[in-house]
Order: structure tokens, then C-alpha cells, then sequence
């Protein structure tokens, strides 16, 4: 499978992570894991899919924020491409609470449509990547007139959360962003789809994985203490919870 990313708009870059895509040709059903990393996806399939997936063919499929790893099949012709949006990203474009898309797979044009069908319409017919990827640019772009403005609070609270690697207390959290602990759970689920709690064991398990990859020398109980788990088996426990795996199989 070969996977690409593209840079959005400068205009973009607080509300767009990445543009990506995935395509190939699987002679036989092929598995794959997304990990959550508490953004909110975006794709378009114009392949065959997996009936085990849920992703509906020639569709704008909206993932939501996840709190753990979601297991994905692909058959025969693979071409999709999709709008990773930034944690609190894609309340620039919807009044809809992001809470309402998390852990599921919805067809977006089922939902009260974020977007009109100019979004979509026209891009199977589109011959390239790069044309398909430049017309969702060019249109979230042109959509920025009629943006709504992100809660600046939460977006600060997710900087210091993803600064922090997930290990700065809730407390800390909501009194530098100048909310209470009962609103910013209740601002922080509306925005990102997750519980502060939720989020910073996502942001603290993704830093954790990097490390791992990196370092693979590394003891389980020093990489525990270095990113603020208990032990070493509460390590394990949230690599399971989020990945399904244990932290050895990251070993590479």
C-alpha cells in the first residue's frame, strides 16, 4: 500500500492537520490498524472496500474521534484520500458537537451535512490525487468566509496537553486556560470529541509509542517513569487499551 500526505493551505494549518492518501491492490484481504491520535478524519473510498469495512464506497465517510485502535479490511483495488483535521480543527466548519462522531463511521451526507455537495460531488471523476486533494483544499478555503471561530480556551488547552506529551494535570489545565474543571470537560468534549482525561492518555500513549520506536533499547519501567505511568504494568495496560498490542510488539 503505498500512503502519502499533502500540506494544506497556509490559510488551513490551524484547522488542517494533512491531506492523505492510500492506494494499492490487495490480491488478498488486508488488515489494518489505525491507532487513535484524537483527531477527526475525513476520507473518500473510490475502491472496492472490505465487507467487514465500514467505509461506504463513492462517499464522504466522517471518522470521529477515537478512543482506541479501529481495525479496517481492504480487498482488491485500494484509492482513498482523506482530511485529517486538528484537534478542535473542524469546529471552524460545523456548530455540530464533535462528541456526537466519536468512536463511529457515519456517512457525512447522512448527517445534517457539514458540507454542501460541492464538497464531494465531481471527485470520482477526477483523474489524480493531487486534483482531488487541490479541490478539497480550494474549497475549505473558500469556506473559511462562513467559519465559526474555535474556542480559543480549548485550543490553548490542547496545545499544553500535546506540549505537556499528556502528563500535566487537569487542574493545570483548565486553570491556564482559564476554565473551570467542570467547563472545560464540558468545552473539551463539545470541540475535540474526547474527556481532557481521554485525550492527554492518547496524546501520552502516541509520545510514548514514538519514544519506544525510537529507542528500542529502552526498558519498559524507565519508559514508564519517563512519561508518568505508574509501572510498567500500567504501561501495558494502556498500550493494550489503545492499540490492542503490547508495547514489545512496537519494537522494530
Amino acid at each position: 500500500m503505498l500512503y502519502r500526505e499533502f500540506s494544506p493551505h497556509i490559510l488551513l494549518h490551524q484547522y488542517v492537520e494533512t491531506y492523505w492518501a492510500a492506494s494499492g491492490f490487495m490480491k488478498t484481504e488486508e488488515y489494518h490498524k489505525i491507532l487513535p491520535d484524537g483527531c477527526v478524519d475525513i476520507l473518500f473510498s473510490f475502491g472496492s472496500v472490505s465487507a467487514k469495512g465500514k467505509v461506504i464506497p463513492f462517499r464522504p465517510n466522517i471518522i470521529g474521534t477515537t478512543t482506541s485502535y479501529i481495525e479496517n479490511y481492504y480487498l482488491n483495488t485500494l484509492d482513498m484520500i482523506g482530511i485529517r483535521f486538528r484537534p478542535g480543527g473542524l469546529t471552524a466548519f460545523t456548530s455540530t458537537p464533535i462528541h456526537e462522531f466519536t468512536d463511529k463511521i457515519i456517512e457525512l451526507t447522512s448527517t445534517d451535512s457539514l458540507f454542501d455537495d460541492e464538497f464531494h460531488a465531481g471527485l470520482p471523476e477526477m483523474k489524480t490525487t493531487e486534483e482531488r486533494i487541490k479541490h478539497l483544499d480550494c474549497y475549505l478555503v473558500g469556506r473559511l468566509k462562513k467559519a465559526f471561530e474555535p474556542e480559543r480556551r480549548i485550543i490553548h488547552a490542547v496545545n499544553l496537553i500535546q506540549h505537556s506529551k499528556g502528563q500535566l494535570s487537569l487542574q493545570d489545565v483548565a486553570r491556564e486556560s482559564c476554565l473551570s474543571p467542570r467547563h472545560l470537560e464540558r468545552k473539551f468534549k463539545a470541540s475535540i470529541g474526547l474527556s481532557p482525561k481521554a485525550f492527554s492518555n492518547i496524546i501520552r500513549f502516541k509520545s510514548a509509542l514514538s519514544y519506544l520506536e525510537q529507542n528500542t533499547d529502552s526498558a519498559l519501567p524507565d519508559i514508564a517513569v519517563r512519561f508518568g505511568y505508574y509501572d510498567k504494568g500500567h504501561l501495558i495496560k494502556e498500550f493494550k487499551n489503545l492499540s490492542g498490542e503490547l508495547p514489545s510488539s512496537f519494537k522494530r
